[in-house]
């Protein structure tokens, strides 16, 4: 795993308040546009403005339980700055793992490269992203360099690889 420094931060902002089965409990949907520096995407820096890669932003989102009484007292709506809201300065937080998450009737999906749909791994072993609030601005990014070979390519060249072996 590396650590890497969160790069220029952006507000938090409430996204979307979203009711639960308990009418006193809510989630709250946070949203973090950040900028990312050229040296994270070199072919982003060098083809700026071409859609999807020249993307220098990473949008974060993060869910966040609280109490009708925490929206009441902190006057949270949708569309505000969380920080200002609640008069603490915060960012999302990126930290990947090999943890996988479960809760009933559910468990976390590994990352998957979205051009190919092939689950993320290192040395075998699927990354798992979780994005939460954090109120320690200066905390760290981890995330965890993939294999360039993913699960489901390096499948298909071990198929292969047997179906040569049986001809």
């Amino acid at each position: 795993m590396e650590n890497t420094t969160n790069t220029t931060a952006a507000p938090v902002k409430v996204e979307q308040i979203l009711s639960t089965r308990n009418p006193e409990i809510f989630q709250l949907m946070l949203r973090q546009e950040v900028e990312k520096p050229a040296e994270a995407n070199p072919l982003g820096f060098f083809l700026e403005g071409y859609p999807g890669v020249g993307d220098s932003v990473e949008r974060r989102v993060a869910y966040q339980t609280v109490s009708k009484q925490f929206i009441e007292k902190y006057d949270i709506t949708e569309g505000c700055d969380f920080a200002i809201a609640i008069g603490k300065p915060c960012k999302l937080l990126v930290t990947e793992t090999f943890e996988q998450r479960t809760w009933e009737g559910g468990e976390q999906q590994p990352k998957v490269n979205p051009s190919t749909g092939d689950i993320l791994t290192q040395n075998g072993s699927p990354i798992y992203r979780n994005c939460n609030i954090s109120f320690d601005v200066n905390a760290q990014d981890v995330f965890i360099a993939h294999d360039r070979a993913t699960t489901a390519s390096a499948t298909k060249v071990a198929a292969q690889m047997v179906d040569d072996l049986n001809s």
